[in-house]
């Protein structure tokens, strides 16, 4: 093989941070090729090639490494039992909180139960505001302000 197009791995020539060199004693000389008489120093100059990125970025990682959510669809069949469960009085708002809050149910399920919150909280508080002013409305009236 040539000595000029030897490709050298970054392992080869770095060990995990540690040096390559002798330890003890003289270091050998070694005998370098002689440039051509091209005018080209390129050649000289590039005697290594390391390789660009040892490291796979291609991982993807989610939020918590730990949670190992449910991503495949529903069934027509789940969302059916979901919604009779969800129907039930005091087990619904239970059920609506305890799907909203797992974190290794099915990613659906829970996404449906948290938007379902939202909007619930947002008409509980547009039902206050509501009730507030008539409510003072119809108490001045009675009281006769």
């Amino acid at each position: 093989m040539d000595e000029e197009n030897k490709q050298v791995t970054a392992d080869e020539v770095y060990s995990y941070g540690e040096s390559t060199e002798e330890p003890a004693g003289e270091p050998e000389e070694k005998e370098e090729p002689e440039p051509e008489a091209t005018g080209s120093e390129d050649s000289q100059d590039n005697k290594f090639v390391y390789q660009d990125n040892q490291y796979d970025y291609s991982q993807q990682y989610s939020r918590n490494r730990n949670e190992q959510s449910d991503n495949s669809p529903m069934d027509l069949k789940d969302w059916i039992l979901t919604l009779i469960v969800l129907l039930i009085p005091c087990v619904g708002i239970v059920m609506y909180f305890v799907w909203a809050f797992e974190s290794n149910g099915n990613i659906n399920r829970r996404n449906f139960c948290r938007a379902q919150l939202i909007i619930f909280a947002v008409l509980l508080g547009i039902y206050l505001v509501l009730f507030m002013l008539f409510g003072m409305v119809a108490f001045s009236r009675v009281v006769g302000y």
